[in-house]
């Protein structure tokens, strides 16, 4: 918590802006069988009718296209997923990128049984309170405070009565720390999300399930496809082409049913 830096605490001082962004360093592990973890910083952009989480390199990706800036070949950009709530609504919109062009539209009811306890510790300027949940498969003890009065938290945890501030589960394979935030008046829509959120196809669970095992059976003719080219490029800069095309496509299907570690374990896609 020693990185937790604020521009802002006063409530009135808060209601008073329109965006608020609140970024979490969030440290997990893609492999839940490996000790290996990752680092990242996530935004949570608070408006004034709604809430959307996504990944700093939506924020990156966002800046390279405002000023029409190329891709560098060594980008590696997590753009997987977007989630999007209206604020006081338990119904939530993840968009979740593939590989190429196709973005998914699954929407779902999502409210975690907070469980308040007494026990409260004082970090910088806030006095956090703990709480306690089981969601998606997974234990969850949070720390919010009662002195930032949004209700909301990373990823689709929300309905404590303060903003989260450290999130972490019992097995260690996620923890969200927020470390900084930003109060704005005039923060532009984001490109990127706004076009994939343009670009994405409603789903239920049965055909975003049908879809993600299809994807895993070729994630190269998804590739393809998009760039519409004999070559392409992978986000790594990796050349594709017809003679290392199938060795690619092993090496990607690999990987995604490696790194299948959601923090949702209730909805985890089952790879053959």
């Amino acid at each position: 918590m020693n990185k937790l830096i604020f521009t802002f605490l006063l409530a009135g001082s808060l209601m008073r802006s329109q965006t608020h962004r609140f970024i979490y360093d969030v440290v997990y592990k893609k492999d839940s069988a490996s000790t290996v973890r990752t680092r990242e910083n996530y935004h949570l952009d608070i408006e004034n009718d709604h809430v959307t989480y996504y990944t700093r390199d939506f924020f990156i990706a966002d800046s390279l296209m405002s000023n029409n800036l190329k891709f560098p070949v060594d980008t590696k950009l997590n753009t997987s997923s977007i989630i999007y709530h209206k604020k006081g609504d338990d119904q939530y919109e993840e968009f979740d990128i593939l590989e190429g062009s196709t973005v998914l539209k699954l929407q779902s009811a999502e409210l975690q049984n907070w469980k308040l306890t007494k026990e409260s510790r004082k970090v910088k300027d806030l006095t956090l309170q703990k709480a306690t949940t089981t969601y998606g498969g997974r234990n969850w003890t949070a720390w919010f405070t009662r002195e930032i009065p949004f209700q909301e938290g990373p990823y689709k945890f929300h309905g404590l009565p303060g903003l989260i501030v450290e999130l972490y589960d019992d097995k260690d394979n996620y923890r969200f720390e927020l470390v900084k935030s930003v109060k704005r008046s005039d923060i532009p829509k984001n490109q990127f999300i706004e076009m994939s959120r343009q670009m994405s196809v409603p789903v239920d669970w049965e055909k975003y399930n049908k879809t993600k095992l299809t994807f895993y059976e070729s994630p190269i003719n998804y590739l393809k496809n998009a760039s519409n080219r004999d070559q392409f490029y992978l986000n790594d800069g990796t050349a594709v082409n017809a003679s290392n095309s199938r060795e690619i496509n092993d090496r990607l299907k690999a990987n995604i049913k490696k790194y299948n570690n959601p923090i949702d374990l209730e909805k985890a896609v089952v790879y053959p």
